[in-house]
């Protein structure tokens, strides 16, 4: 059994492991559907929301590593979208900026937070510093955690925006160390991406805790000193 009695510091992503990010982008993404019209180029509303879902994920594989730039990712997810649902009668680039800004600030506004993520807050505030980690925008990072009432918990809100250096790239590591004055060897990391929270965070010399959202095969995560399939068995480890 390994032994937490260590840990000072505790850092945690915020998209789908604290803050819902699948279920709240899906109220989003049929915002935008229904505002903008799309339903006249894309009856199917799903059609439309798969080959999102698709780019998105696509785009955001390689903005983890440095691979585009976040200009290029928000305007290229939706302006791909509209292109592959027959949208060919206007501006695609600025159409599809356009819906992007009206889709993340209706997103942060959301506040549906995951099971059992702030009951497990409420318990690590008492205990450690409890910071989040993230590769979202500085934009709309900040509203989700004032829509989801889970501000006060958190005492820094460290960005790959702050630094221009994704997770799980080393420098957001060791950058999130130096703002917060914490340590490696005293520092966890909870998140539910095995690539950019587990093993980026390992390779910084970090504990780390894997929140099993997608279902990983637990015989391929290595790098996650603990596998929990609900974040309220968290607060029996720490």
């Amino acid at each position: 059994m390994k032994d937490w009695s260590n840990i000072k510091t505790v850092f945690v992503d915020l998209d789908d492991t604290i803050w819902w990010f699948t279920e709240n982008s899906k109220v989003a993404l049929r915002h935008v559907y229904d505002r903008f019209g799309l339903a006249k180029y894309s009856p199917e509303y799903n059609l439309f929301r798969d080959i999102y879902a698709a780019k998105n994920h696509e785009l955001w594989d390689l903005y983890h590593y440095g691979k585009i730039e976040k200009d290029f990712l928000v305007t290229e997810r939706f302006r791909y979208t509209l292109e592959q649902i027959g949208v060919n009668n206007c501006d695609l680039r600025k159409f599809a900026e356009e819906i992007d800004d009206e889709y993340l600030f209706y997103l942060s506004s959301l506040g549906l937070l995951l099971p059992g993520a702030k009951e497990l807050l409420e318990y690590l505030v008492t205990k450690y510093d409890v910071n989040i980690l993230s590769n979202g925008f500085q934009e709309v990072q900040l509203r989700k955690l004032r829509s989801s009432g889970i501000e006060h918990y958190i005492h820094h809100l460290v960005l790959s925006d702050d630094c221009g250096i994704t997770k799980p790239l080393p420098g957001i590591f060791e950058y999130a160390l130096k703002r917060t004055g914490a340590t490696a060897e005293t520092t966890v990391m909870i998140g539910d991406n095995y690539d950019a929270d587990v093993q980026g965070a390992k390779n910084a010399g970090w504990h780390t805790i894997l929140f099993n959202l997608k279902n990983f095969d637990r015989n391929n995560v290595p790098d996650a000193d603990v596998v929990v399939d609900k974040l309220e068995e968290i607060k029996s480890i720490l």
